[in-house]
């Protein structure tokens, strides 16, 4: 029996997509415990939302097609729609929440929400 040398490009490929798949769930997860503590209490753990009144995130709605930056200013500031009983506070209440977080909490509900 022969034995082949181990190829340390091999390895090097292995621990790239190691990492590269370990970064993308710790950024997943921390997008989903961003929303579990900021908008759960009023979208529901699904984005139907919890209460009357309160937008569902799982409809395709302009809010999925805006840019990051529109979406980031108006989290910011709060939303109020006329068709909506109940306006989200600025930030969603959490006024530490940073605009990384709230990035976060994006991407976490366009992929959670929107397929």
């Amino acid at each position: 029996m022969i034995k082949r040398k181990k190829s340390p490009y091999k390895q090097l490929i292995a621990i790239c997509l190691l990492t590269l798949l370990s970064l993308n769930v710790k950024s997943e997860g921390a997008g989903s415990q961003l929303y579990v503590q900021n908008c759960m209490v009023c979208h529901a753990d699904d984005g139907s939302g919890a209460m009357p009144g309160v937008s569902d995130l799982t409809e395709v709605r302009t809010w999925s097609s805006m840019p990051e930056n529109e979406l980031l200013a108006r989290l910011e500031k709060g939303i109020q729609k006329a068709e909506d009983a109940i306006s989200m506070p600025p930030k969603g209440g959490n006024p530490e929440l940073s605009d990384d977080d709230m990035k976060k909490i994006i991407i976490f509900m366009k992929a959670e929400f929107l397929n």
